[in-house]
């Protein structure tokens, strides 16, 4: 057929569907029938929305559809963005349509047609004094502001200020990118970090230059910042993961900011995590890449050692001339300090407390909130169930004990084995420690930072300030001391990546100390003979992370070798695995990790990476077209091997 034909890729989540569909283009749809538009077509009896590849002269097929309508004719999905669209999906074996409803947020018309405002151009930093403190640094900030395009891992001084301002880092990579005409996207892992982050970019930049897209803002706020970027309007945009594909003209640099944090892995399918995200458009768009954190991933680590990435970080003898000096101590000799012994930390830790208070706020990173993760039996130490499913019991608040399961709170508990009502608890939260160290220091305020009730900043004065990993307050000039507790809840997490993210939240928090000129100390408290605990003490973060992929490798886990996981019904692992020869490929499994919820673990060596997501794909795609029952997940490159 012959005439104006446009390639549609339809939303439909299909895998042997998977490709674009060629309809005809209606004279009176053919001004707004753009490259990029949003679409509806008809498609399988039903009216589905779509976008606008490609449009050609001619087609192989003999007659066509047409177009039923067209939505907008904002060029939102163009070539490029089509492209890494398509990548992402095939990388994770997925459909264009899933990770399209992730990349593009949905269509706001009001905001779409309303005038835009102007966006003046950004401020330039005066000088920069972050990253040229690092062996390279200024080259690194030369290369950028020339147009050239490093990629680099980042791994920033665990200290408050100096050297450890990571956004202060990052602004002056973000500067020297538009000084050489292009942009530059940041991905933060949560709308707790953007925040801050937004407001320290405007004070920079100006107010005006700077561009925020997370869902949190709003549908209207949200596809405001998209049409910005897309139309060459943002030159510098923040936001959550989705904002990787941001649409920026002329990107010229992406920034991952700490990408071992989970809040960056996609929890809707195909579970696109924004560090792969980025490694692939930065390929794809000739891009700068910069993976940046106070500690790192073993991810990055694995790009590191493959030769993809480069490296700007200090040397653990340099790292710990600059940052707060850590030490660990053990669960012992509480009795010797009368006070200490009504607390559940050692008498070190509480001189910890009583030096470094006079001084400023002291922050204690906690695991858990509330007022305990669990309940026990105070006569036989059994673990408190609950009387009408059994689940766990814990207690949010003092005195009052809940099932975890099904939220049952007893008027009176008894133990089925002792039968006394007596309850102790084996490991307090968040909420309970503040109030045993508001007791143990009376005068000086205890500030709970967690759940329901996390604080954004703290003023620069004596305080106990117990916090949960990620909801630390910021203090303006840092914190006097940061103590640790119950790092051996943190390293015996039920996960492969427990020390890694061990090591992650307790780099964040040595973060937050002042430096050791201004007094500045850590203190963690459990065994001090843990490899992430000798780490810390030595800030030999690399030293772990290496140690740890070596493990990894000889275990065959990712990030070492390439492993899909594929969950589900008993019978549709099975049928799934029967659709493909899987030649190359190691299958592990099936096997039972729930009731009735099977999983196999397909596995093969990095340099066959493509073959695993292809032989994935095909057989999902042979699964749809046969229409076969049952629940099933695919998840490639998953973050764990636990279920979510």
């Amino acid at each position: 057929m012959t005439g104006r034909v446009a390639r549609v890729a339809v939303d439909v989540a299909l895998a042997h569907l998977d490709r674009l569909f060629d309809y005809e283009v209606p004279d009176k749809l053919a001004d707004a029938a753009v490259v990029g538009a949003r679409v509806k077509v008809p498609f399988s009896g039903q009216m589905r929305d779509g976008w606008i590849v490609e449009l050609t002269d001619s087609s192989e097929l003999a007659s066509l559809a047409k177009l039923a309508k067209v939505v907008s004719p904002e060029p939102l999905a163009t070539p490029e963005v089509y492209g890494l669209i398509r990548a992402v999906a095939d990388h994770y074996a997925g459909v264009w349509s899933d990770v399209a409803r992730l990349a593009i947020p949905p269509r706001h018309a009001a905001t779409e047609k309303s005038p835009q405002r102007e966006w003046p151009e950004p401020k330039k930093l005066e000088r920069a004094t972050v990253l040229p403190s690092y062996p390279a640094g200024d080259s690194l900030l030369e290369a950028l502001a020339e147009g050239r395009s490093p990629r680099l891992l980042w791994q920033a001084a665990a200290v408050h200020g100096g050297p450890g301002d990571l956004l202060g880092g990052v602004i002056e990579a973000v500067d020297a990118t538009l000084r050489s005409g292009r942009s530059a996207v940041v991905v933060l892992p949560t709308v707790r970090e953007l925040t801050p982050a937004v407001a320290r970019f405007r004070a920079v930049f100006g107010h005006g230059a700077v561009g925020s897209l997370a869902s949190e803002a709003g549908r209207s706020a949200r596809y405001r910042a998209y049409l910005a970027a897309a139309r060459g309007q943002a030159r510098i945009l923040l936001g959550t993961r989705s904002a990787v594909f941001a649409p920026v003209h002329d990107l010229g640099l992406v920034v991952i900011v700490d990408d071992g944090h989970d809040g960056h892995e996609e929890l809707r399918a195909p579970y696109p995590h924004a560090r792969a995200v980025a490694i692939l458009r930065s390929s794809r768009q000739q891009a700068a890449l910069m993976l940046a954190g106070h500690s790192r991933s073993i991810d990055a680590q694995a790009l590191l050692q493959r030769g993809w990435l480069g490296e700007l970080a200090l040397s653990p003898a340099e790292a710990r001339r600059v940052v707060a000096p850590v030490r660990a101590v053990g669960e012992v000799e509480r009795e010797h300090d009368p006070s200490a012994a009504r607390l559940r930390i050692p008498s070190m830790a509480f001189r910890f407390l009583r030096e470094h208070l006079p001084q400023g706020p002291v922050l204690v990173q906690v695991p858990m909130t509330g007022h305990s993760a669990s309940l026990a039996c105070q006569r036989c130490g059994n673990r408190a169930l609950c009387a009408k499913c059994s689940g766990p019991m814990r207690a949010r608040r003092r005195d009052v004990p809940e099932c975890s399961l099904c939220g049952f709170k007893p008027t009176r508990w008894s133990c089925p084995h002792c039968h006394t009502s007596q309850l102790r608890t084996p490991l307090a939260g968040a909420a309970r420690t503040a109030e045993e160290l508001a007791r143990a220091f009376p005068g000086v305020l205890a500030v709970n930072s967690s759940a329901r009730n996390i604080r954004d900043e703290i003023p620069d004065e004596p305080a106990i300030v117990v916090a949960t990993p990620g909801a630390e307050p910021a203090a303006p000039s840092g914190y006097a001391g940061v103590l640790i507790l119950d790092t051996e809840v943190t390293l015996s997490r039920v996960s492969l990546r427990a020390a890694e993210e061990a090591m992650r939240r307790w780099s964040n928090a040595a973060a937050m100390a002042r430096r050791p000129v201004d007094g500045g100390s850590v203190l963690l408290v459990g065994s001090a003979t843990h490899p992430a605990v000798q780490a810390l003490l030595r800030a030999d973060v690399a030293g772990f992370a290496a140690r740890e992929l070596a493990d990894r490798a000889d275990a065959g886990l990712t990030p070492a070798v390439k492993m899909a996981r594929i969950v589900g019904d008993p019978d549709a692992v099975r049928e799934f695995l029967d659709n493909d020869p899987w030649e190359g490929i190691d299958i592990l499994g099936p096997t039972e990790v729930t009731t009735d919820r099977w999983a196999a673990l397909l596995r093969t060596p990095v340099d066959r990476a493509r073959e695993l997501a292809r032989s994935v794909k095909s057989a999902a795609a042979i699964r749809s077209a046969r229409k076969e029952r049952g629940k099933l997940s695919i998840h490639v490159d998953p973050g764990s091997l636990e279920d979510r």
